[in-house]
């Protein structure tokens, strides 16, 4: 379940958000997507400038922007590509490639357990050929919970950012203007306000603020890799493997369609992504916007204020509204997570290493 040739998406630390909302838009939907992107901040750009400096210069200030922007979006979309890359042949390599790395289902379940960060780049159609069922849970759980802890660790990154600016706001200091670039756009990303009706001028209110508080957050590990095992069946689905669509999720319009679909519930499709890793960010933002998942958020509120590591096991109930099979759903998302030990990647966090960058051939 590795390979490929994209360039990687992991380790990019300390970018600005806008460049790397940029960069995103660039490499998954095309050119036109990232330009009117451009245009939008350039436009909140300008009305800062103008705000503070009035008009004279403006537009020679848009043009040097434009210029600054597109270039640092470029750079961070096609290069340097950085970390090292490792090419493996057969599932009995990667296999021997973890262990070597100290990397196995067993310091996995005992909790605290160091992942190197190692990366696939797209899901092959058949990387789980000749294998036995524990050998595959196993590579599957292993190569997928890079990524997830690298996710949660961008969250957290943000969450940090924002639980300081929040005290500084209550105490009645006001941030400065690269703070509140940064809260409106976490606030759209979020969607917690919509961005056609903010400007440079918006303020966020304190419930805005304290919602915000609510969504910006880690996902279990577990909770993600037991879902992703049932959706993707353990990447061997044609949508894992067309699309790097790991977790199942849905769109209108455009994705790939299902040989199944029912007509009735419209031209659904499933969407898919440019790496497995972008699949795991789709994912875990679905779970911290979406109005269904709201018991998801508060259940790991409440699991904080008690001073505990949220548990997938225990949060698995809020994700009550992900399959019409309800309660069945939940059921087996729990077994997965208690038969095959997965409590214990709750605690896990990535090495302090370069990452790694998978590329392999099929086999």
């Amino acid at each position: 379940m590795f390979g490929g040739t994209s360039p990687p998406e992991y380790g990019l630390r300390n970018v600005g958000n806008r460049a790397r909302k940029f960069q995103t838009e660039f490499v998954r939907f095309g050119a036109f997507r990232a330009l009117r992107g451009l245009s939008r901040m350039t436009a909140k750009f300008l009305a800062l400038v103008e705000e503070l400096f009035g008009p004279t210069g403006r537009w020679q200030v848009a043009v040097a922007a434009c210029l600054i922007t597109a270039a640092a979006s470029l750079w961070f979309t096609l290069g340097p590509a950085g970390g090292e890359r490792v090419r493996l042949k057969s599932a009995q390599q990667l296999d021997d490639y973890y262990v070597e790395q100290g990397y196995t289902m067993q310091a996995l379940r005992a909790g605290n357990a160091k992942v190197p960060r190692v990366f696939i780049t797209t899901v092959p159609d058949n990387w789980a050929k000749d294998l036995d069922i524990p050998r595959k849970k196993s590579l599957f759980f292993r190569t997928l919970l890079p990524l997830v802890l690298q996710v949660n660790a961008d969250i957290r990154a943000d969450r940090v950012r924002l639980t300081g600016l929040r005290k500084r706001i209550a105490a009645g200091e006001a941030p400065d203007h690269k703070d509140h670039a940064w809260l409106l756009e976490l606030a759209e990303r979020y969607a917690v306000v919509d961005a056609d009706e903010v400007n440079a001028k918006t303020l966020l209110t304190s419930a805005q603020l304290a919602h915000l508080d609510t969504r910006v957050d880690m996902v279990p590990p577990s909770l993600a890799l037991s879902q992703s095992a049932i959706e993707s069946a353990w990447a061997l689905s044609r949508f894992a493997v067309e699309g790097n669509a790991l977790f199942g999720q849905w769109r209108y319009g455009k994705g790939l369609k299902p040989e199944d679909q029912r007509t009735e519930l419209g031209d659904y499709r499933i969407a898919t992504f440019k790496t497995p890793i972008a699949s795991v960010r789709g994912y875990m933002k679905n779970l911290n916007t979406n109005p269904a998942y709201r018991p998801f958020r508060t259940q790991r509120k409440m699991a904080q204020k008690l001073g505990r590591v949220p548990q997938g096991e225990a949060l698995a109930a809020g994700v009550l509204s992900y399959s019409e099979r309800g309660a069945a759903y939940i059921e087996e998302v729990r077994r997965l997570i208690r038969s095959n030990g997965l409590g214990g990647t709750d605690t896990a966090s990535l090495k302090d290493m370069e990452p790694i960058e998978l590329r392999a051939g099929l086999f």
